[in-house]
């Protein structure tokens, strides 16, 4: 089976999307004054004007196209009928809103597929939209992005093995201890700081980044549904610690695991000593 129209569909809302989220943002001035930011409920983070328009234009829209799909997004009631269908879309509408209130650029606009019938994600779209870049992956169609008036580039993960001349990519927000561990053991010389798990992943699938540990941060299906379609598109891996995938057919919506994204290549190695760290 090909997911084409559904990933030239996630392209085309994604785009409409980037423009709503960059109206906001310009609209807001050189800092987060200008911003209208609310803290959601039980610390669950901060939460902006695009945060909520970008949601609400990404469910009605795929929706409207799709209305067999189930739907899981970040600023959306999960109603639970995605437990009952074949298929149901993750839309994180501002992945980095912390990011995005600093004003870093360093936030992105996902949209993942997951497909019950393979069992994992089959489409990806991760977006940046100060940069004006699309990530794009469905699954068997390979990773690509795309600038703005550029043509689309393959993309593939690094072939780097050897703890000392791996590159790490972590969290700008949210540092864990654990990390600094790994880094340590393995002889790891270069980490870079960066919002947003798309952006993370994506820097991986780049080969711009060989691998990005989460041990602190839970993370949810919208967080890593569209960068996973897209790092194992072109060639990469993300697991929970003990190896296996995420199963985005449970209740439970929050990955309150590890979790561990890689090149391949280097995915054992790094899973061992974080198990070691943890």
């Amino acid at each position: 089976m090909t997911y084409d129209a559904e990933l030239a569909f996630a392209r085309t809302v994604a785009a409409e999307a980037m423009a709503v989220a960059m109206e906001v943002y310009d609209a807001a001035g050189r800092d987060a004054a200008g911003l209208d930011v609310e803290q959601k409920d039980a610390g669950a983070g901060p939460v902006t004007e695009a945060d909520r328009r970008v949601n609400d234009l990404l469910v009605q829209r795929i929706s409207e196209r799709f209305p067999d799909d189930g739907m899981l997004a970040e600023e959306s009631e999960d109603d639970g009928r995605r437990m009952k269908t074949g298929r149901f879309w993750c839309i994180d509408p501002v992945d980095g809103t912390k990011e995005f209130i600093k004003r870093n650029g360093e936030f992105s606009i996902m949209i993942g597929l997951v497909d019950r019938a393979v069992g994992h994600p089959v489409v990806g779209v991760v977006c940046e939209p100060v940069a004006g870049r699309f990530l794009y992956a469905a699954k068997g169609h390979g990773a690509w992005v795309q600038g703005a008036g550029a043509q689309p580039e393959r993309l593939a993960v690094s072939a780097r093995s050897r703890g000392p001349e791996l590159r790490f990519i972590v969290s700008r927000s949210h540092p864990d201890a654990q990390t600094l561990t790994v880094r340590d053991e393995l002889g790891v010389e270069s980490m870079t700081p960066c919002g947003s798990v798309g952006l993370k992943c994506g820097r991986i699938s780049e080969d711009k980044a060989d691998a990005y540990l989460n041990f602190g941060c839970r993370t949810s299906f919208w967080d890593t549904c569209g960068p996973e379609a897209i790092l194992y598109e072109a060639g990469g891996i993300l697991t929970r610690l003990d190896g296996t995938r995420i199963d985005y057919f449970r209740e439970n919506s929050v990955n309150d695991y590890t979790i561990v994204a890689s090149n391949g290549v280097s995915h054992e190695l790094i899973l061992d000593s974080c198990r070691r760290a943890s």
